[in-house]
């Protein structure tokens, strides 16, 4: 059967900044796997596969797929949207949810709410990363599969392949874009992803202090970094990505 909605993750072990970090362990539990947790609790995802690479490095992450009996394509190393554009005919769905591997704090609440607010209108691309509200580390990509196609057959450049969404963010006349934005507070300020070993401290302290088997959730997150500001300045100063005048 068609699924309407395909969450994507986009996973590998090598990393400039910090290799394997798909597979750390947070309470015990590689960080992959909590991640799987987390989109079975997404009501609107109906289902999810990972998308690695054919190096013999990313076998391990084939195996743990497996064992979790999780949806696994391989594919090029630096062409990101070729992996998804093989997920897209293999699975036919309608759209794709787009997740990294290095945020093993998702809310499925906000997953649910960014693909809600695509499916109110007629939209190519909606996200909530347009216009940061959210942590670093809440991203969630919501892609009309004919969209996708649209930049698999308008650019050859790399970036574009290595970074899926660029050409869409770099061209929004080309598309019908729709941000979601956090209505409480704006905490883009903050750093929830795992990028970084300054990261993983913080994601590790938050897992040990909090996790009891459950899907964490962004608030109960933030009310233990509010009773611990410390924990904020972890990895303040680690610096993100820009991509063509893009910050990722």
């Amino acid at each position: 059967m068609r699924p309407e909605n395909l969450a994507l993750i986009a996973a590998r072990m090598g990393s400039e900044r910090m290799p394997g970090k798909v597979l750390k362990q947070l309470a015990g539990i590689p960080s992959l796997v909590h991640i799987f947790k987390i989109l079975k609790q997404s009501k609107l995802t109906d289902e999810f596969a990972v998308i690695t690479t054919e190096l013999e490095a990313d076998d391990e992450i084939e195996k743990i797929c497996i064992s979790h009996k999780v949806k696994v394509i391989r594919g090029s190393v630096h062409d990101v949207l070729d992996r998804f554009r093989i997920a897209i005919k293999k699975y036919n769905p309608k759209r794709v949810i787009r997740v990294t591997g290095d945020d093993p704090l998702m809310d499925p609440e906000i997953i649910d709410k960014v693909i809600a607010g695509h499916l109110s209108g007629n939209f190519d691309y909606t996200s909530n990363i347009l216009e940061r509200t959210y942590p670093r580390g809440m991203d969630t990509e919501v892609i009309e599969s004919t969209a996708l196609e649209k930049v698999w057959r308008s650019t050859a450049d790399k970036d574009d392949h290595e970074h899926v969404t660029l050409y869409i963010r770099r061209n929004p006349g080309m598309f019908r874009l729709n941000s979601i934005k956090n209505e409480k507070e704006n905490l883009s300020d903050l750093r929830l992803c795992l990028d970084t070993e300054d990261d993983y401290e913080l994601v590790k302290n938050i897992y040990d202090k909090l996790y009891k088997g459950n899907v964490l959730k962004l608030d109960e997150v933030i009310s233990h970094l509010n009773e611990n500001p410390e924990l904020k300045n972890l990895n303040r100063n680690v610096k993100q990505k820009e991509v063509k005048g893009i910050v990722y």
